[in-house]
């Protein structure tokens, strides 16, 4: 109950500060973190004894719960791409289909289950029946699979991490790809042994299930905040360095640049590109050689934007 809530308060406060900080930028992981926030609010067994009953009283809940995990996964698995240049069509295209068919096999399968009154353990009082196992085999499969891509996209792009929360945001997520693909492992078991009588089964691997399911969480959760706050802060350092450096190279374009008539712009790499542009169109038209001070102004600026 108390990390249930701890899960609900940090997933909460993620979604505001995302919000807020990717504002006029791709929301993508700011949406995932609201789906998730909605799953684990909701989750909350005093709000879920409270809402559920109003919904018919047969765990109807549960199953919008679940159904908002399946697409935070699928944003996430995207959002996360995204974030770090991994993106390509077909992957959107295989997270929608593949996310689509999984909606619609477990809400297949949560109709056809025998209904029994609300209760926060649902899984437990279900589980005996075979449509159970499908149930949540088939969303844990497509979760552990999705968090799983996800850590070994971040595997393979940690290199190209530009800042120290970049780097340990990718971690985070690595370390949420493992945690969810042993709860896919977990739970296919638990389930298969509720299916086939043994309890004793179930019961012995509650402990890797409770540690694995709000690991993976606040792993995931915990990730994606540093992603996005270490890519705020790299945005912030190239803006101070190419502003550094338009100011180092105005002086020397208001002696030797040439006006072009590029149209105006606030983007500062746009328009430190346009002066380096404008000085050398300036040197050549002038025949003018540049002081060694100028060129080491430009070769500066040239670095800049090239590391930008």
């Amino acid at each position: 109950m108390i990390l249930a809530v701890v899960q609900a308060v940090l997933l909460v406060v993620g979604a505001v500060v995302l919000s807020v900080v990717q504002r006029g930028q791709d929301r993508t992981l700011a949406l995932t973190f609201l789906l998730f926030s909605g799953t684990v609010v909701a989750g909350v067994d005093p709000l879920y004894r409270a809402v559920d009953p109003l919904l018919g009283g047969r765990n109807v809940l549960t199953l919008v719960c679940d159904v908002l995990m399946a697409a935070g996964t699928s944003t996430l698995l995207w959002g996360v791409a995204k974030a770090v240049g991994a993106a390509r069509p077909w992957m959107r295209r295989a997270v929608v289909a593949s996310c689509s068919v999984v909606v619609v096999a477990v809400v297949t399968a949560f109709v056809l289950l025998d209904p029994v009154p609300t209760t926060t353990t649902f899984m437990l009082a279900v589980g005996a029946q075979p449509l159970a196992a499908v149930y949540s085999i088939v969303q844990t499969t497509y979760l552990g699979v999705a968090l799983g891509a996800t850590g070994l996209i971040c595997v393979l792009r940690i290199r190209e991490a530009r800042t120290g929360p970049d780097r340990v945001g990718l971690w985070a997520l690595v370390a949420g790809g493992v945690f969810g693909v042993v709860r896919m492992v977990v739970v296919a078991v638990m389930d298969l042994a509720h299916v086939a009588g043994r309890v004793d089964v179930t019961r012995a691997l509650a402990l890797p299930y409770d540690v694995t399911t709000p690991g993976a969480v606040l792993l995931v959760a915990s990730g994606m905040l540093l992603l996005v706050l270490g890519h705020r802060l790299w945005q912030s350092r190239r803006t101070r360095a190419l502003q550094d450096a338009l100011r180092r190279l105005e002086p020397v374009h208001a002696r030797l640049g040439t006006d072009n008539e590029y149209p105006d712009s606030d983007d500062p790499a746009t328009r430190l590109s346009r002066l380096i542009v404008e000085v050398n169109d300036g040197a050549r038209r002038h025949r003018t050689p540049l002081s060694p001070a100028d060129q080491a102004a430009l070769a500066e600026a040239e670095a800049v934007l090239a590391g930008t």
